[in-house]
């Protein structure tokens, strides 16, 4: 039978959570007219989301030093599409939403809201206004700051720039759709907010990805410390390969520019060191370990904090059905471990005890648990699991 193809999820699709809140709304042309900011919001954040940036960056610092007039041209079209989409949104709010006159906003007095949903009606009007003059004055700065000299001969620093920019934008215009349907009701980022989960998602999976790579190039620098001046260059080359493996994983195109200009720059050093070693091996690599940590603290701290206290609450959840089930005596007991187990990976990455932990734990699960251990491993999960740094 030939294969079906499902149909592709339309642009400007919204979350189930964000449809049923606008169903909920008895005031109808409110909803509407919110309905058609959200969809153009959806339409701005898929955009913003999924601009191929790496086609830009450099690969090696041969061509990063090559930057001139030309690449500010060969920019161009991804700049004008950046600012076309933020644009597109501003003034979709404008047409649902229309500004006041200037002079009714230099008017001293207005009628106080006759309802509790006109209340709500201005209120939302209040942050999409304000909302999309933040972004008006955004695609202004990004336009000044991309022609500085220092950008426009630096092609790092252009990438940096407009991958910034579209993150920044792509969270405000979230925070537009967040801010506006929690008037209506109660309700979490993650469901009403368009990409917001995917983005997340592919958040916890860099982080996991950041922590290998740092215990794998750790691993390397041990080894290198205990082996024989002759075999330093094929310990370099590995790490070199480790490096060049990460850049071709999709986990990596999620990563700050920034970030990768510094991986980049290591692979050229440790490429030219195998070739000619001089100088401590250690002091070339242990830099990265330390701003490899910082990626994953940034992303722990700034864009998985619910998330993972969300997984948290999780695990903890299943391991109090772990220990009820083996109170029983019931058989689910490993099913549901392993549940907790499977669910806990998305932490990958945020503490190094409890990544071993996973990995010791991943390994005992590819067998059978005896009623022994399943108990010591609960309670070692239990310890791992309360020891987590939470601020």
């Amino acid at each position: 039978m030939p294969t079906v193809k499902k149909p592709r999820t339309p642009q400007d699709a919204l979350p189930p959570r964000l449809r049923a809140l606008l169903e909920e709304l008895t005031h109808r042309e409110l909803a509407a007219r919110l309905e058609r900011v959200y969809r153009a919001a959806a339409l701005a954040i898929e955009r913003l989301g999924h601009f191929n940036i790496v086609k830009y960056e450099p690969t090696s610092l041969e061509e990063a030093e090559g930057a001139d007039l030309s690449l500010w041209e060969t920019m161009a079209p991804a700049l004008r599409d950046t600012v076309v989409d933020v644009n597109a949104l501003v003034s979709a709010v404008h047409e649902a939403f229309p500004p006041p006159a200037p002079a009714a906003q230099k008017d001293a007095w207005a009628p106080p809201p006759a309802s509790a949903d006109e209340r709500l009606e201005r209120e939302v009007e209040a942050v999409l206004h304000s909302s999309a003059g933040r972004l008006s004055r955004r695609v202004a700065d990004l336009g000044q700051r991309v022609r500085r000299p220092e950008v426009v001969s630096d092609r790092w620093a252009l990438m940096g720039e407009l991958q910034s920019f579209r993150a920044d934008f792509r969270s405000q215009v979230g925070d537009l759709v967040y801010l506006t349907a929690a008037a209506f009701g109660d309700v979490q980022r993650e469901d009403v907010v368009p990409g917001y989960q995917t983005q997340v998602l592919a958040a916890a999976a860099l982080r996991g990805a950041v922590a290998d790579l740092r215990r794998s190039l750790q691993s390397r620098l041990e080894k290198a410390a205990a082996s024989p001046p002759e075999e330093l260059p094929a310990q370099a080359r590995r790490m070199e390969e480790a490096l060049a493996s990460f850049a071709g994983m999709p986990v990596s195109l999620t990563m700050k520019t920034r970030d990768k200009r510094l991986l980049v720059e290591l692979r050229e050093r440790l490429r030219a060191w195998a070739r000619r070693p001089e100088g401590e091996l250690k002091a070339l690599v242990e830099p990265l370990l330390g701003e490899l940590g910082r990626v994953g603290a940034e992303l722990t701290q700034r864009t998985l904090a619910v998330h993972d206290r969300g997984v948290w609450a999780r695990c903890g959840a299943r391991l109090e059905q772990a220990a009820m089930h083996l109170f029983l005596g019931s058989p689910g007991a490993e099913r549901v471990l392993r549940e907790a187990l499977e669910a806990a990976q998305a932490l990958h990455g945020r503490a190094a005890a409890f990544d071993a932990f996973l990995r010791k734990a991943r390994l005992a699960t590819e067998q059978s648990f005896d009623d022994a251990q399943l108990r010591e491993t609960l309670e070692l999960f239990r310890e791992r699991l309360a020891a987590l740094p939470f601020s």
